[in-house]
């Protein structure tokens, strides 16, 4: 009986051995097999959260789907967005980080207690007729303005750039994008303008781009056709010029329309610089350099279910995972390696609002993301959802009635076209949202709701619809305060752990961009000619 016990225990021990050294051999030389316990594989990688992932495919069929120009990528490269997208020099693009979920940086000095209006920049204003009307000037949805934080050496080499800005401490400048074409450079605490304006001379409705790499990129996005060309943009911020045009007009397209409102990515590791269009495709460039841009690998699909291509939404990433939303209602994650997607998700009507990604405890990603009444018709029901970032498995919804009408000779859509935002230290068990245009009338509805059970902890009735994203503030007891607009002007602080109102007051502007912070500081474009300063007291 001993002798069998032993053998036992022998066998017992080589088998583990051979075990685990054959996982640990597939682990490093072909990491897409999983064959180790969950724990063990933590162990190998230090239990980083940044690492390539290979989460488990879903049912694909309705895909039909190709990857043109598949010699322009390597598929094999890894690429890592992390949660950092260079913060501590500013907010590079839409929503802060590839995640989408840090648009403010800094804490606040004190117990906010009011608002107070800074300073006004004022732009140019393009009074021409397009077919979709007149864009003028100011800025629209998303709008969003970035804020840089550049080196002393590095702001000198810019084109243009005023010595005196540069020079002084701590520096910081907003970069722009307007309806008027212009792409605006804005002293961060005295509004004025630290050099000239770059100009696409066609409206631009999103986002603009600066590479995290501070390398003197800047990527540009059109939103509406007005002259000969209809794509995406590319400067060099040190010469001053545009280095590169892609025409949002590709004959290999499934959809012949050529804006590119959604805001685009740059891995700063890898130099891939990731931009969805409005034509239905998703281009992924190689930029190794600020003189030459190569072409793409673009992943072209289609899905019979909802057909209406175009990618409005920006989309968020996390490691080697992104995860889209388009016009017809379709979401899905896509490995930004090989390009091909990992699981499809109906979300039931247009998703304009971005992909918001949020890590629990474990570091396990949940995606945010919310559906426009759209494509229902003039009634139907907006979803604000919770959804596992690896299966797309839904977690809970939250939902109001919303319609759909037109507003001036335009369709107005409303449900949800704000990005979903995430609450962090005292607030983190929490996730904001508004729904537009709720029960039949013109009012939007700010909610928080619990992150983990998706029951709603309050609700805030708005004067007016608002598309543009809130924003999260705290203070050094890590206290969170919540900023956001309506379409016709108000602007609103709260508490964003209790709901109550701090301050309220309507201004003169017409809010549709999303804003940024920077401690006390916020700035946001309006529609018009203004971009605007507050600083909260």
């Amino acid at each position: 009986m001993i002798k069998v016990l032993k053998l036992t225990v022998i066998y017992g021990i080589v088998f583990l051995l051979g075990y685990l050294g054959t996982g640990i051999t597939l682990y490093y030389l072909k990491p897409g097999v999983k064959m180790l316990p969950e724990f063990v594989e933590n162990i190998l990688d230090g239990g980083e959260t940044w690492k390539v992932q290979y989460p488990e495919t879903g049912d694909l069929t309705m895909f039909d789907q190709q990857v043109l120009n598949p010699e322009a990528h390597n598929p094999e490269e890894e690429i890592l967005f992390t949660d950092d997208y260079n913060s501590k020099n500013g907010i590079f693009c839409f929503r802060g980080n590839a995640q989408r979920n840090a648009p403010a940086r800094g804490l606040l000095k004190g117990k906010p207690t009011k608002i107070r209006l800074d300073w006004e920049f004022t732009t140019g204003y393009d009074g021409r007729t397009t077919e979709y009307g007149s864009w003028g000037g100011g800025s629209g949805w998303t709008g969003q303005p970035l804020v840089v934080k550049w080196p002393e050496k590095t702001a000198l080499r810019l084109f243009g750039m005023d010595a005196k800005f540069a020079k002084q401490r701590n520096f910081r400048e907003v970069i722009v994008g307007s309806l008027c074409g212009d792409i605006y450079f804005i002293d961060w605490k005295s509004g004025q303008a630290t050099r000239p304006p770059v100009s696409i001379d066609n409206p631009i409705k999103g986002t603009v781009s600066v590479d995290p790499r501070m390398n003197g990129l800047l990527y540009v996005g059109q939103g509406i056709k007005n002259g000969d060309r209809f794509g995406a943009y590319v400067f060099n911020m040190f010469t001053g010029k545009e280095i590169f045009f892609r025409s949002g007009l590709d004959p290999k397209a499934r959809r012949n329309w050529g804006a590119f409102d959604s805001n685009s990515l740059i891995d700063a590791k890898s130099g891939y610089w990731f931009h969805p269009a409005e034509n239905g495709q998703i281009y992924k460039t190689n930029v190794s350099d600020n003189r030459e841009i190569p072409q793409a690998a673009i992943f072209n699909y289609r899905i019979s279910k909802h057909p209406d291509l175009g990618i409005e939404s920006s989309f968020g990433a996390w490691n080697n995972l992104g995860w889209f939303g388009d016009n017809g209602g379709n979401v899905f994650c896509l490995n930004l390696m090989t390009m091909q997607p990992v699981w499809y998700l109906d979300n039931f009507d247009d998703t304009d609002a971005s992909m918001v990604i949020d890590l629990q405890e474990d570091g396990h990603p949940f995606l945010y993301t919310g559906n426009e009444v759209d494509k229902q018709g003039e009634n139907g029901k907006a979803y604000i959802r919770k959804i596992d970032g690896l299966n797309g498995k839904e977690i809970w919804n939250v939902s109001r009635k919303s319609t759909n009408t037109k507003v001036g000779g335009r369709v107005n859509s409303g449900g949800v076209l704000a990005s979903v935002l995430p609450g962090k230290k005292k607030a983190n068990r929490l996730v904001y949202g508004i729904f537009s245009r709720v029960n039949g009338s013109m009012a939007g509805e700010f909610v928080a709701i619990d992150k983990l059970t998706g029951k709603e902890k309050f609700s805030i009735p708005m004067d007016f619809y608002s598309w543009a994203s809130p924003i999260d503030l705290y203070d050094q007891a890590g206290n969170c305060y919540v900023f956001f607009t309506d379409v016709y002007g108000t602007i609103y602080l709260i508490d964003g752990v209790s709901g109550k109102i701090i301050y309220k007051e309507k201004t003169d502007c017409v809010w549709e961009s999303s804003p940024v912070a920077w401690g006390n500081r916020i700035v946001v474009g309006s529609r018009g000619r203004k971009i605007v300063s507050f600083v909260i007291e």
